[in-house]
């Protein structure tokens, strides 16, 4: 974050300086009290995905085509991690946080929320972005070409 912050030649946008805000207030609550870490380091399953991710853009920053193999199989890759390790973690964290409501305290609660609220959209974005970069646009101009 400090660096995105500091430099900025890690960002491509808003979106990663939201979520890496997010990421610190919520980490930097179970460092600080000591409470929830294990919650935390679930969270940390998502990161499994992000390796993929960044193999992914160094695929194109060195000029892969999208019909390469290695880049097929890391958007393979890529896309069934990000199901297993981001949705599925996402929607346990939800779903714990909903059960357990009752035991957290509210202000924890409400930022928990509206993280999970914001990383939600935000990975439901970029598994818009990664289909169709990757699979959609791809299969639509298979389909232009063959006429």
């Amino acid at each position: 974050l400090l660096d995105i912050i500091l430099y900025g030649h890690l960002s491509s946008g808003e979106d990663r300086d939201a979520s890496s805000t997010v990421i610190f207030i919520c980490f930097g609550i179970a460092i600080v009290t000591k409470l929830y870490i294990g919650y935390a380091v679930v969270a940390l399953v998502i990161e499994i995905n992000s390796i993929f991710l960044h193999i992914r853009q160094l695929l194109q920053i060195c000029r892969y085509s999208k019909n390469n193999s290695a880049y097929r199989l890391n958007s393979l890759i890529n896309l069934g991690t990000f199901v297993v390790c981001r949705i599925t973690v996402m929607a346990w964290m939800s779903r714990w946080l909903l059960i357990n409501k009752d035991l957290v305290p509210l202000i924890f609660y409400s930022i928990g929320s509206v993280g999970l609220a914001v990383m939600t959209v935000m990975n439901i974005i970029l598994f818009y972005r990664l289909l169709q970069s990757d699979f959609i646009k791809k299969n639509e101009s298979k389909k232009e070409n063959s006429h």
